[in-house]
């Protein structure tokens, strides 16, 4: 890999951790701060609990808008259909098989659309799951293996189509031998594994990250704003079932009627406080994207 050129739109496609915007932000303070004559463009398209299923639907909506001429992508988690590992043995390996055959095929679907419009693709394996690490959270026995097979299957991909690779994978393993940088669901790096990401994927450019330091205020802004506008759309995400094809005003009222009537469910919690907060912010959510994109071009 090397670094982006002067005057690139780069778009980050991912799930929860790219979602998160933490080793993203340290990328941006990076950039801003090494070349600040670069006007390179940064843009946060992670989606909370989201698969390439998600990016595919989302796409036109969520990305085109921004014109990239660069896009990274790590996502894989959500694909795997995890949790299955901890389900009956008899069904396990053949919704594992399925959901690991529908991620290929969405892969290149994406990459296909991507290359069709000429941008240049970046693929990065997903985060290693944490199965050995000690937690209260019960372990999903086998996630470790799962995630090597997706990582694997994304550097031969890369390979294959000539794409630029950032291996998260190995250098997120190589990490956690010495230091804890998991939450304990084992799946989100913590504030700390965000930093070495970003480490990692800027030594994957040549480029040397050095010490963890705090966020330019400036960045830390941008990052609270990039949040709100990502919520936003991880709400509609989970309410609307990935269908990106309502209007403004059926989302709105699919969001009140889900506030209203609920929907049970192991993350009712924390859809319900997504639910609240969208109908806080969405109203605003042009003039917080419109932010976002004058911080990148205004230097």
């Amino acid at each position: 890999m090397k670094r982006f050129p002067d005057g690139s739109r780069v778009c980050f496609i991912g799930d929860s951790i790219t979602h998160n915007n933490g080793f993203l932000a340290h990328i941006v303070a990076y950039y801003r701060n090494s070349f600040p004559e670069s006007m390179v463009e940064f843009y946060n398209c992670g989606i909370s609990g989201g698969t390439l299923t998600t990016v595919l639907h989302s796409f036109d909506e969520d990305i085109l808008p921004y014109h990239p001429t660069h896009v990274v992508m790590m996502i894989g988690i959500n694909d795997s259909n995890r949790n299955a590992l901890n389900g009956p043995a008899n069904e396990k390996f053949s919704l594992l098989l399925r959901a690991f055959e529908g991620y290929k095929k969405n892969l290149k679907t994406l990459c296909d659309r991507l290359d069709n419009i000429g941008v240049d693709v970046t693929l990065c394996t997903p985060m290693p799951y944490a199965e050995y690490m000690e937690s209260e959270i019960e372990v999903l026995q086998g996630g470790s293996a799962l995630l090597l097979g997706y990582a694997d299957f994304v550097k031969a991909y890369a390979k294959e189509q000539g794409y630029s690779l950032c291996d998260y994978h190995t250098y997120a393993t190589r990490v956690m031998q010495n230091e804890a940088i998991y939450n304990p669901d084992r799946v989100h790096p913590t504030p700390r594994g965000h930093y070495y990401m970003a480490k990692c994927f800027l030594e994957s450019q040549g480029l040397e990250l050095g010490d963890e330091t705090e966020l330019p205020p400036d960045v830390q802004k941008w990052s609270e704003v990039v949040l709100l506008v990502r919520n936003t759309i991880a709400t509609e995400h989970f309410i609307l079932n990935d269908d990106f094809t309502t209007t403004p005003q059926e989302r709105w009222d699919a969001i009140q009627n889900y506030l209203e009537c609920g929907q049970p469910g192991p993350y009712e919690t924390y859809f319900k406080q997504l639910s609240r907060q969208y109908l806080e912010i969405k109203p605003h959510q042009r003039e917080n994207i419109q932010f976002t994109i004058d911080f990148m071009r205004n230097r």
